[in-house]
């Protein structure tokens, strides 16, 4: 359908020609550049750093340490620009120019400022460490020693977990040993009573039964504050709140300094985008055929576009350089590219996430567009929604700074959004109000003049909410699962008259297309006036059609009309299919129905409230969050659903994936975009 033809090609030039053709060929995207072995193996002479040397993770370490100082654009500028510096390609090489000279200064500094800020933290985590394990000792009296024992006593530091009544119960149980247990209660922090006990040694066993019991734990002083022994505790804190400040100035300081580093941030995303570029260039060696005087390599690029660009490399390099077609290796695989018209390139990321098409396969996208715009405008159903969702991205797609691709998938959202406001057109949904609380603009004429059975909104279709409107929207996504279902069958048979198959194109999907729109006659023939005597006999005619088709690929005779018949349970395949259809009625309703309990809510819960303003703020909350919960719930239901309504039901009859995908050696802009209009 879409797919672009492709066309191997071999370059060969002399060395002298190397540079400058990788730059342009860099410049203009247009070749896939392949490995081939003989050229790997033949290659003479090792690696050259043609374009220049360069460290990416340093320029990567850079940038990530000076964007949190950054002063952020607005939520608009920064959506418009897609993340991206908008520029022209001249003032970015003059940029990179300027900045080029004084780039491993800036780099130097980032990487020393930054070290030294890590060892400042982390020596004030330690210090804020020893604080928090001397601050409930602060009343202790005498300084720090290794061991506070004595000849004769024996002295335990610690806490045990802060309980009801856990001081006095501590105390009455050391009191109960002896009176010649001396404690001191330091306090209560972090839930943990913090304490001195000290006893003569002939108490020490009694003493530790007790300690024990309450889950004392002992701090052992020694591991962090023998450079402080003989200091008192409030000597030792003094000592660390000082020198705390002493680094949290240092630090204050190096912040400082690495704004001063921020001016350079961009001239730093310019030097990556265009130093990642070198680095593709000079990586891509190990493809090419190089030897003393000469280069060569193979690549594949659009076929229309040879003679354009043998030309250009004739022209340009005056026959030093030539370009030839060449033939596949036997087991190599061909890239895919794929193009389609505007609007249905939009839907192309639809078929990405499902896979490349293969090369026997055809590019589903200009097939699944249709689909999956009605299918989601009918999931979503709602034109204030709808409204929304596309003028927002229309928005961004007119005024954002994007690549031609990324336009494309934004262009999508636009096309949706126009998609759901024409589904609740259709269904009338706006906001999920009911007649009695649109606005009469949006009322039909005849149901304003009180004229029976006619719809309640201007050219709605389907009433989903009363009468037999549920079975009609169910009757709609039936028939549009059939349209889908039969083209897939269509498409299966395209497929395998393109790739040569005839027998297979006539025994295989044309026998299943015949006998599925023979079953719907037969099914509908009494609703849309049929012989259905006459489609009856034409579906066992169908059914005889496919037990001797659907065995064809048995070998053995006697199996053939076995699997023949085992091929007609596939027909419980259809139905199924068939059936998943109905969550678009499903969706379609729900969206509604929640928009409708929103509104209820926020009208009930509001009338419910003492004053009339404060009932007015309540309800507009309500509808604020309920119906931006909704917009968003519906939305993501509407996408994964339609989604997934083409990629099991649709494309499991045509479409295998797995191909390829067409990869141009083109420069990939991470930090910019070339504003060169």
């Amino acid at each position: 359908m879409a797919k672009v033809p492709l066309q191997k090609v071999r370059l060969t030039g002399l060395k002298t020609h190397y540079k400058i053709l990788m730059q342009e060929l860099h410049r203009m995207g247009l070749l896939e550049i392949v490995e081939n072995s003989e050229f790997i193996e033949n290659s003479i002479g090792g690696r050259e750093e043609h374009f220049g040397v360069f460290d990416l993770a340093r320029i990567d370490f850079a940038l990530n340490f000076l964007s949190p100082l950054e002063d952020k654009k607005s939520k608009v500028d920064a959506i418009l620009a897609g993340g991206k510096l908008v520029m022209k390609e001249d003032e970015a090489k003059k940029k990179l120019k300027e900045f080029a000279p004084k780039s491993e200064e800036v780099l130097s500094q980032c990487e020393s400022i930054e070290e030294k800020m890590v060892r400042s933290h982390n020596e004030l985590r330690k210090i804020r460490n020893r604080r928090e394990i001397l601050l409930p000792f602060k009343l202790l009296k005498t300084p720090l020693e290794e061991d506070f024992s004595t000849e004769s006593t024996k002295t335990w530091l610690g806490f045990i977990p802060e309980t009801k009544n856990v001081e006095k119960a501590f105390m009455e149980e050391l009191a109960g040993e002896s009176n010649l247990v001396d404690v001191q209660i330091f306090g209560v922090r972090d839930r943990k009573l913090f304490v001195r006990v000290t006893v003569v040694n002939s108490l020490q066993s009694q003493t530790v039964a007790v300690l024990e019991g309450f889950k004392f734990e002992e701090i052992d002083f020694s591991l962090e504050f023998s450079d402080f022994y003989g200091q008192k505790p409030r000597e030792i804190l003094h000592s660390l709140e000082k020198e705390e400040k002493e680094y949290l100035v240092e630090i204050e300081d190096l912040k400082n300094r690495a704004k001063g580093l921020v001016k350079h941030i961009n001239d730093l995303r310019i030097l990556a985008d265009y130093n990642s570029w070198r680095k593709k260039k000079n990586d891509l060696q190990h493809q090419i055929l190089k030897t003393k005087h000469i280069f060569a390599f193979e690549a594949w690029m659009p076929a229309k576009e040879f003679d354009n660009f043998s030309k250009w490399i004739e022209n340009a390099f005056v026959n030093e350089v030539v370009i030839e077609k060449t033939n596949p290796n036997e087991d190599e695989e061909i890239p895919v590219l794929t193009k389609n018209t505007k609007g249905i390139a939009s839907f192309e990321p639809i078929t990405e996430m499902f896979g490349t098409p293969n090369n026997d396969d055809l590019d589903p996208t200009a097939a699944i567009a249709p689909f999956f715009f009605v299918f989601f405008g009918l999931c979503l159903s709602d034109v204030g929604y709808g409204l929304i969702l596309m003028l927002a991205s229309l928005w961004i797609f007119l005024f954002g700074k994007f690549s031609p691709k990324a336009k494309e998938g934004i262009f999508l959202l636009v096309l949706c959004g126009f998609g759901a406001t024409l589904g609740g057109i259709i269904l009338g949904g706006y906001f999920g109000m009911t007649p009695e609380q649109a606005p009469a603009f949006l009322l039909s004429s005849g149901f304003l003049t009180g004229t029976a059975d006619v719809m309640p909104f201007r050219y709605q279709l389907i009433d989903p909410m009363a009468g037999s409107g549920p079975i009609i929207f169910l009757g709609l996504s039936m028939a549009l699962g059939v349209i889908q279902i039969l083209t897939g069958i269509v498409l299966d048979f395209v497929r395998k008259l393109k790739n040569r198959e005839y027998a297979d194109a006539i025994f295989g999907p044309l026998p299943w297309l015949y006998s599925l729109i023979v079953l719907i006659c037969f099914s509908l023939a009494d609703v849309i006036g049929l012989d259905k005597e006459l489609f009856g006999k034409l579906a066992i005619a169908g059914a005889i059609i496919l037990v001797l088709t659907q065995g064809r690929s048995q070998k053995n005779w006697l199996l053939k009309p076995i699997f023949g018949v085992l091929g007609l349970y596939n027909i419980t395949g259809y139905v199924s299919d068939l059936l998943s259809y109905s969550r678009i009625m499903a969706l379609g309703l729900a969206t509604g129905v929640i928009g409708f309990a929103m509104n209820l809510t926020a009208g009930i819960l509001g009338s419910m409230m003492p004053i009339k303003p404060l009932g007015i703020i309540v309800a507009i909350i309500i509808l604020i969050c309920g119906h931006g919960l909704n917009f968003s719930l519906s939305l993501l239901g509407a996408f994964v659903h339609s989604g997934r309504l083409q990629f099991i039901e649709f494309f499991g009859k045509f479409f295998e994936g797995g191909g390829r995908k067409f990869r141009p050696f083109v420069r990939e802009k991470k930090y910019l975009f070339f504003n060169n209009s």
